[in-house]
């Protein structure tokens, strides 16, 4: 019978093993996609076995005809297995069924657009969303809001929320997808003559960047310098050459294992995104093989199901454009591909508002399907597409391009002084254009005797206020009052509190017809059009110009460059940036070396509405990717003559350079927390202040030390003293806090307690902690009584009772005392003696200086350091970025030396065999690899490095603007 049941089981989990590995292939991406991912799994319950299409119920105003929901589109059962000749998208599309054709699932999309919600109120027809005037249907015609769905119909699959970095495991690496891009025509198209078109005119004379009296150097300083520059250029060909040999045409290399990742659609982006290194490195061959290789690259499929919009662009259309231009227009090849790339992203605009979708689902099963942007996405992703989209539209003449960026940048505009902290722009952005209205709160109806409900004519359902009813049943008038009609809709505003009374709200027009239904009240809108805004919910937003918004304030002088000074509102936008940055993001650590100044930005939290006065929350925290702004704000010290932001951008940069040399490493943390000075000016090293700091719950924490006795109740000859009246009165009064609060001085050596029952528990209830006076008489060698004798002599005072006690426990003084056995009687029951157990005293409290020195062991922390709380190095440039722009920028030699002891810490901690590996604590003498190698280290960590040591005029920042990538774009 055993061996049968057990069959039985293996059997049963052999069946669903075999179903879960046909659904892990049919839907991980092995039978789409041609890869395998974690995502197989997660996708069990919820894709259908032969379309990967994602619907969720719509509302009324904006639902699709059932046929086309239920229609099924383009997916891995109705595309063939064709060979690489036959995935071109014309093929695609004639393989394909017609009840599923891409052509037929747009014209079913443009007819659900074309259909408008009939509205009750004239004016909602008729009104557009806002700066959306422009955009039109399919047929050229004005998009009305009523036609713009309120979200995206369909939803985006769950493990599709968004990531820059995700790695799909691809199982074949010569194929990447079945599945093609294909150009569909767009729900939400902007008429050729509404574009927003490029500047013209004359370009402004933009204020010079770099140093102009650079010291000519000698024989042997150039030597030097040369020396140094020819190891940055072997450090660059060791980590290309890596590349090439053991990840070619892959995203990025795996420098320690050899092995390569696909984090960013398996595009090459190390490749792409080094093209313009390596020209200006002058390795011109392995430029050549590159541009070649480029050319091979599918941008219409990708291993991955979406795009990170952000990521694409700067490692991609960044790469690909600067690659052109620096190469003199020579590699047309260069420039079709970014073309072609830019194409498929453009479908990522096509929404109502036009703020795009910063992950796009390009696949034909959801391109074809309008979308919406999220109502929460993060700030640099929606903000740092400028730059590359408008040189594109400069080298192409192309508008769209350049209209796609400028209505965002119109949208930062107007929203610019309306955000919690003026000038500066919250970490996370509801993009979607379509705020939900509030609820429509309905009163109850009144009741006729018949207890039917039904209005009186010409009356309408009121909410009480607190004058005609209350809570402590006080009569209540029910009388029904006349209202006015509402002059539209939008009137029927939720009840809201002043103070203690509440506003009545009617609920429909009343119409004076008699009718008592609630038809006549106005069908609200599912989706209210605004522009950009803080994410729904409210609450708490942080600003930065760190991580996830950086690259936004970047962006902004250097866009005025590319323009050439015609767009006046970046510089207005940048200088709002700047001083809103300068006036409560920025502020100056404090550090072991007093004369040193330094500044830092700041994570501020903000709640309340705009121009709130609430106090906000300010994160003392320092991170890498905020060390850029050093160099944004010498630039646009130069460009805008702000000659005090000079003397800020010095500061911050050298912040940044005490970073790397606080380190056992001499490598910057990702992040960490540091000691705020009280003054900008003066800022002595405060050893007491740090203290405090490392341990900041101090004034509490000594109240850590009570002495054991005490707090365990274990010895009664200390607490002999205290009544119960004593200790239920300390349990009364003490403090809520937990912790409790114990004060010292060294004048009162007697320590004050206060005690919480927390740390007590129910001592007022508990006997065994309880002690009277006169009950420590002590037994048998020495030991005291029982805890049943001391409980029995606190609660019962005869001597009887003790007596009673005395013998279930064993006389004191005669072990042989035996009591006869009363079956009936529970006090001469025997019961056995519980041995004495010696009081545990726990270890002694650290004192504060105890505890901070003992953190700044263990946690190896600088002086005025608190946490670090990103210990790894990812070979990130921001750093020597600014150094590089401050070089160039004063001429001052100070940073080309802070620059190459950086170089050779950086050098010195990250080789690996095959390249250069970032590493995981910069605060350990031995750091560890995690053998990654994104393609910034040679797309901008080296290259900012060998312009550091190059000649002054080597792609002079005059010439010349950087961007994220970076790349170098010629100016206008």
């Amino acid at each position: 019978m055993f061996r049968l049941r057990r069959s039985r089981f293996f059997l049963v989990l052999a069946v669903f093993a075999v179903v879960g590995l046909y659904h892990f292939t049919s839907f991980g991406s092995l039978g789409v996609g041609r890869g395998t991912s974690v995502e197989g799994f997660k996708n069990l319950a919820s894709k259908d076995t032969k379309a990967s299409v994602w619907t969720r119920p719509t509302r009324s105003s904006a639902a699709l005809n059932k046929d086309t929901i239920n229609r099924s589109p383009i997916g891995k059962d109705d595309v063939s297995d064709a060979s690489d000749s036959d995935k071109s998208p014309a093929k695609l599309n004639a393989q394909t069924g017609s009840s599923s054709s891409i052509k037929d699932l747009a014209e079913d999309s443009d007819t659900l657009l074309s259909k408008t919600t009939q509205s009750s109120s004239s004016e909602q027809d008729a009104e557009e969303p806002p700066d959306l005037a422009k955009a039109t249907k399919v047929d050229g015609e004005p998009a009305t809001a009523a036609e713009i769905p309120p979200e995206p119909v369909l939803e985006t699959p769950p493990e599709m929320h968004g990531q820059g970095r995700f790695e799909v495991i691809a199982a074949d690496d010569d194929d990447m997808s079945t599945i093609h891009w294909s150009q569909l025509p767009e729900h939400f198209p902007i008429p050729t003559k509404s574009l927003i078109p490029l500047p013209t005119g004359e370009p402004k004379t933009i204020p010079k960047i770099q140093y102009s009296k650079f010291p000519n150097e000698t024989s042997d300083q150039k030597v030097a310098r040369e020396a140094k520059l020819d190891e940055i250029r072997k450090t660059f060909a060791f980590s290309w050459d890596g590349y090439r040999k053991n990840a070619w045409m892959h995203d990025e290399l795996s420098p320690v294992s050899g092995k390569y990742r696909n984090p960013f659609c398996g595009w090459a982006a190390t490749l792409v995104d080094a093209l313009d290194s390596l020209w200006m490195l002058d390795m011109k061959a392995e430029f050549h093989e590159a541009a070649e290789a480029v050319g091979k690259i599918d941008f219409t499929t990708s291993i991955r199901n979406d795009l990170p919009l952000f990521e694409v662009t700067i490692r991609y259309l960044g790469g690909l454009v600067s690659a052109y231009d620096l190469s003199g227009h020579k590699y047309k090849v260069l420039l079709d591909k970014a073309v072609e790339l830019a194409e498929i992203l453009m479908g990522a605009f096509d929404t109502p508002n036009r703020m795009p979708m910063t992950f796009y689902l390009w696949k034909p099963t959801f391109a074809s399907q309008p979308h919406r942007a999220k109502p929460r996405v993060v700030l640099a992703e929606i903000g740092s597409l400028s730059m590359e989209f408008t040189r594109l539209a400069q080298i192409t003449k192309e508008n769209k391009y350049y209209d796609a960026i400028a209505r965002i940048t119109d949208e930062f505009e107007k929203w610019q002084n309306n955000t919690k902290i003026p000038g500066l722009w919250p970490k996370h952005v509801d993009a979607s254009g379509c705020k939900k209205p509030d609820p429509v709160y309905v009163a109850p109806f009144t009741t006729s005797a018949q207890n039917s409900a039904s209005f009186p004519n010409e009356q309408h359902p009121q909410i009480p206020s607190p004058n005609e009813s209350s809570l402590s049943g006080e009569k209540v008038d029910n009388e029904a009052r006349k209202v006015e009609p509402s002059p539209k809709a939008e009137s029927d505003i939720p009840s809201t509190r002043k103070g203690h009374s509440m506003e009545r709200r009617q609920v429909s027009d009343g119409g004076g017809d008699g009718d008592s239904s609630l038809e006549h009240a106005k069908a609200r809108p599912d989706c209210v059009p605004q522009g950009l805004s803080s994410p729904p919910g409210g609450g708490w937003e942080d600003f930065t110009i760190g991580g996830m918004a950086d690259s936004v304030y970047e962006y902004l002088p250097k866009e005025y460059m590319l323009l050439g000074g015609l767009e006046e509102k970046y510089r207005t936008m940048y200088e709002m940036a700047a001083e809103a940055t300068k006036k409560h993001l920025l502020f100056r650590p404090m550090i072991e070396d007093e004369n040193r100044s330094l500044l830092i930005a700041a994570l501020v939290s903000k709640s309340g509405k705009a121009n709130s006065i609430r106090d906000p929350k300010k994160k003392w925290e320092q991170s890498h990717l905020g060390c850029f702004a050093g160099g944004m704000f010498a630039v646009g010290a130069k460009i805008f003559d702000r000659k005090d932001d000079l003397d800020v951008a010095k500061r911050l940069t050298d912040g940044c350079v005490w970073a790397y040399e606080m380190t056992p490493t001499g490598i910057m943390p990702e992040h960490f927390l540091v000691v705020p000075c009280d003054e900008t000016e003066k800022c002595p090293f405060n050893k007491t202040l740090w203290y405090e700091k490392l341990d900041p719950y101090h004034p509490r924490s000594h109240t850590r030390a009570l002495s054991p006795q005490t707090v365990l109740g274990s010895s009664v000859e200390e607490s002999s003293g205290q009544t119960n009246a004593q200790i239920g009165s300390s349990n009364t009064s003490a403090s809520a806090d937990f912790p409790v609060t114990r004060k010292d001085s060294e004048q009162n050596k007697e320590a004050t307690h206060t005690l919480g029952k927390r740390q007590l528990g129910e001592i007022e209830n508990d006997k065994f902690m309880q002690t009277v006076k006169g009950t420590d008489s002590e037994g048998p060698e020495g030991s005291r009584e029982s805890s049943d004798i001391a409980a029995s002599k606190a609660t019962k005072g005869s001597q009887e009772d003790v007596d009673a006690a005395e013998a279930r426990a064993g006389t004191v003084g005669d072990s042989k005392a035996e009591v006869a056995p009363t079956p009936t009687s529970t006090e001469n029951r025997t019961e056995p003696v519980l041995p004495a157990v010696e009081a545990y005293t726990p270890p002694p409290i650290p004192s504060q200086e105890e505890y901070a020195s003992g953190r700044i062991r263990d946690e190896k922390l600088p002086k005025g350091v608190t946490r670090i709380t990103g210990s790894r190095y990812l070979l990130r440039p921001e750093a020597v970025e600014s150094v590089f722009i401050m070089y160039r920028v004063t001429g001052d030699d100070y940073w080309r030396e802070k620059g190459w002891q950086m170089f050779m810490s950086i050098h010195n901690n990250t080789r690996a065999e095959f390249g250069a590996s970032a590493i995981s604590d910069v605060m350990s003498t031995t750091p560890y690899p995690v053998d990654e190698m994104e393609s910034f280290w040679l797309a901008e960590t080296l290259k900012y490095l060998y312009l550091l040591f190059s000649e002054p005029d080597y792609y002079s920042l005059d010439d010349y603007v950087l961007y994220a990538a970076p790349s170098l774009l010629p100016l206008v």
